[in-house]
């Protein structure tokens, strides 16, 4: 199965800046137009502190993280933290809370993430390998999450950043991996989540998305995605 490349993909920020940095995809969020046409792309960085460049890192006065998002809408600042002093340089002043955690930003973001070969690992291959605390060797799992939303069709690529799954001699079969940070696209507004699935017998009972709230920073909305046409494949990386 062809696959966003989650394990060596990256992305580069401020490319026209002095200062540039590095870091990981942390998830692709893939969107299906209802009018046909290429596929729409959003990419998720790895969260990133307030730091000065210089030999005292955190003399930075924010204290604050953020993530940056590449969408099919732009680019985008999502932060979160108690204090939001230099969001606007250095020398800023605190802005409101709301306003900083949801950024449009006109900062250069260069993502390298192609399409890539994994292998296919299902319900019962994974449930197999978690009972037997992966007997026949460790694999890292990752997930694709399909749904509809908006009259489209999504797809979410992203780790499985842990995995619920019964005791040996429970008698019943399932799963239910969860992965964060995401994003979670609605009415064209990005937000940074927790995304979990329910599964038996390889079939989604449950998909939800815990949202991050723009003004409590908190994981503190639900969003209850209706399952029908949903569904989870588990993969890894060759």
């Amino acid at each position: 199965m062809l696959v966003p490349d989650l394990k060596d993909g990256f992305i580069i920020l401020n490319v026209d800046a002095p200062n540039r940095w590095w870091t990981g995809v942390e998830c692709v969020l893939t969107r299906e137009s209802p009018c046909g046409g290429e596929p729409q792309r959003a990419y998720l960085s790895h969260e990133c502190r307030a730091e000065a460049v210089n030999e005292d890192p955190f003399s930075h006065p924010g204290v604050y993280e953020y993530v940056a998002a590449s969408t099919w809408e732009g680019n985008f600042a999502l932060r979160a933290g108690p204090d939001m002093v230099g969001v606007c340089g250095p020398g800023a002043r605190e802005v409101d809370r709301a306003t900083a955690a949801y950024e449009a930003t006109d900062m250069p973001i260069a993502v390298t993430c192609p399409q890539r070969e994994a292998q296919g690992r299902s319900f019962d291959d994974v449930l197999n390998m978690l009972r037997s605390g992966f007997a026949d060797g460790h694999e890292k799992l990752h997930m694709a999450v399909s749904y509809r939303q908006d009259g489209g069709d999504c797809t979410l690529h992203a780790p499985c950043r842990y995995i619920n799954f019964p005791h040996p001699d429970a008698d019943r079969p399932y799963l239910q991996p969860i992965s964060g940070q995401v994003l979670y696209e609605k009415g064209g507004r990005f937000h940074v989540a927790y995304v979990v699935t329910y599964i038996e017998n390889g079939r989604p009972l449950a998909l939800q998305f815990r949202i991050r709230h723009a003004r409590t920073h908190e994981f503190s909305e639900v969003e209850r995605i209706d399952v029908a046409g949903a569904a989870c494949e588990f993969f890894v990386y060759d």
